[in-house]
């Protein structure tokens, strides 16, 4: 199942928005989180992943669908925050506990 698009950030105006002044940055892995609260009362997630890290479109959509699958796992326990996820170069093989791991702590740190 997909990330419905009530639940995407939109490209241009949200990613400039979030990345100007982020309210949160957490790091982990290959993955970078920032995000900026919003006044929707759910979380969005925005994925960005560079063509020069991953040359192969395939790949690179690989990823984007690991990170929104984790975010779906954890819509109910997250902040409403808008946040995005950068993924950087050199893909590890536990993914998925970090990712996991990710989500749990945004969501002990703002209380949820």
């Amino acid at each position: 199942m997909s990330l419905s698009d009530r639940y995407k950030v939109p490209s241009n105006p949200g990613f400039s928005r979030i990345l100007s002044k982020p309210d949160l940055k957490l790091n982990k892995g290959n993955y970078l989180v920032v995000g900026k609260e919003n006044s929707m009362k759910i979380p969005r997630l925005g994925v960005s992943v560079k063509k020069s890290d991953y040359k192969l479109a395939t790949h690179r959509n690989m990823l984007k669908r690991k990170v929104k699958n984790s975010f779906m796992g954890f819509i109910e326990d997250l902040p409403a925050i808008d946040f995005i996820v950068m993924i950087g170069p050199g893909e590890q093989s536990n993914d998925k506990k970090t990712l996991h791991e990710l989500w749990s702590s945004i969501g002990v740190k703002n209380n949820v």
